[in-house]
């Protein structure tokens, strides 16, 4: 009987050995795992891009009821770059009685970031307070500024001249009857290489807030420019303009077409309108946010050389043109 009982001990005890050695080779295992996704994190800025602008699932072998797992507890795919970006990435802050300070330097965080609508103007002929949001401005690259106006091309963390371009555009547009939100939303700061994965989220809501929506358009300036770039408007210097459409080359955008087209009808007005502020409209590889909507622009208000006037006076023109082309739409569909 004793010696069952031994027996017994000794089953049990390698039986503990066992379960023990298999709890150490998981842990080691996941530690493993964690270090592989760790490193991915760590990996260059046009593989963050690439997850970011590609919307694309994970291409992993491993077993799924792990990453089942921990999308159940915690809600993010480990295998999804951009959602676990997207959960350590919260929305910057934002208050409408900063906006004079952004304007001298940039939004602040740390309040709560919301997009910001210019009022319609009193006693204009068209009153943008009662129609839909037809056009929607964001910046990819909210640091991008004026030397003339910040002394740098860059201001970091803060929204630069750029900001002032798209204000404009929303005040020619409400005068118009156009009603139009600027979303201000920082994306390039703190990590500039992930800034388009950002930008694409605002885009989407953007787009999925505003089913009116006629244009989205993402305001940049450009650089690298030898020299400052202007053109006579109404006897003042104006900046000139730079249309950037993605052909859909590197990853997919079902909407490159229409958008060139819509990229194309705005520059003839533009050039017609106003000779010489059009640079050209720009073919890139690259997909810029503009696979959710079929009519997305990047447009490039000037260069970092130029003057906030001559940008403001570009900005105007721009907005213009395509406050016309949105009325003549909404004028024939009314017939």
């Amino acid at each position: 009987m004793l010696r069952q009982m031994g027996f017994s001990r000794e089953i049990w005890g390698r039986g503990l050995q066992l379960f023990l050695i298999s709890v150490f080779c998981l842990f080691c295992w996941g530690m493993v795992k964690v270090s592989q996704f760790s490193f991915n994190l760590n990996c260059p800025y046009t593989t963050l891009l690439a997850w970011g602008l590609g919307n694309r699932e994970a291409e992993s072998g491993e077993p799924l009821f792990l990453s089942g797992a921990l999308v159940y507890i915690t809600g993010v795919d480990p295998r999804y770059l951009p959602g676990v970006l997207e959960k350590g990435l919260p929305a910057i802050p934002f208050e409408e009685d900063a906006v004079a300070a952004a304007f001298a330097g940039g939004a602040s965080v740390g309040k709560e970031e919301r997009p910001l609508q210019a009022p319609a103007a009193a006693g204009e002929s068209g009153d943008a307070s009662k129609q839909p949001v037809e056009v929607a401005l964001y910046h990819t690259h909210n640091a991008e500024t004026y030397i003339p106006l910040h002394g740098k091309s860059k201001v970091d963390g803060k929204n630069g001249g750029v900001g002032l371009a798209a204000e404009e555009m929303v005040k020619v547009l409400e005068k118009a009857g156009i009603k139009a939100v600027h979303d201000r939303t920082l994306h390039d700061y703190p990590d500039f290489p992930t800034s388009y994965i950002k930008s694409e989220a605002t885009a989407r809501r953007l787009v999925q807030e505003n089913p009116a929506l006629k244009a989205l358009v993402d305001v940049h300036r450009d650089a690298g420019l030898s020299k400052r770039e202007t053109v006579k408007v109404g006897g003042q210097e104006a900046a000139r303009i730079l249309l950037v459409v993605g052909n859909g080359e590197r990853l997919p955008n079902p909407h490159w077409r229409e958008n060139y087209a819509f990229a194309q009808e705005i520059a003839n007005r533009l050039e017609e309108k106003y000779p010489g502020i059009l640079k050209g409209v720009r073919l890139k590889p690259g997909r810029y946010n503009q696979h959710l909507s079929p009519r997305a622009l990047l447009v490039e208000v000037g260069g970092d050389k130029n003057t906030p006037a001559e940008a403001l006076g570009a900005a105007r023109c721009f907005a213009t043109v395509l406050a016309e082309l949105i009325r003549e739409e909404r004028a024939g569909a009314e017939r």
